[in-house]
């Protein structure tokens, strides 16, 4: 299943790449909502609750395309109470 390709929605593709190039740095829930409305980093623009459980509910499916469990996260980690991050690398 590795090298097996996975369907990814506009969304999704977008979250996975913000995450890839943060690396280990969180990414609010906000900041990944302006991301995928094209304004990402802008301070001035309002984020709602409902933008902000929009980025839960893709995060969710991507999880699942990916195999992935919230609870012992492989790749994505949640920071509760503030987004989300790639998981430390297996040493």
């Amino acid at each position: 299943m590795d090298d097996e390709e996975i369907p990814l929605t506009r969304s999704e593709f977008e979250l996975l790449a913000a995450l890839m190039q943060s690396g280990r740095r969180v990414r609010t829930k906000a900041d990944l909502a302006l991301l995928l409305r094209g304004e990402s980093y802008v301070t001035s623009h309002f984020v709602s609750e409902a933008d902000k459980r929009g980025i839960e509910v893709h995060m969710g499916n991507l999880r699942k395309k990916i195999g992935e469990s919230s609870a012992t996260p492989r790749w994505i980690e949640t920071v509760r109470g503030v987004g989300y991050r790639l998981t430390a690398a297996d040493d």
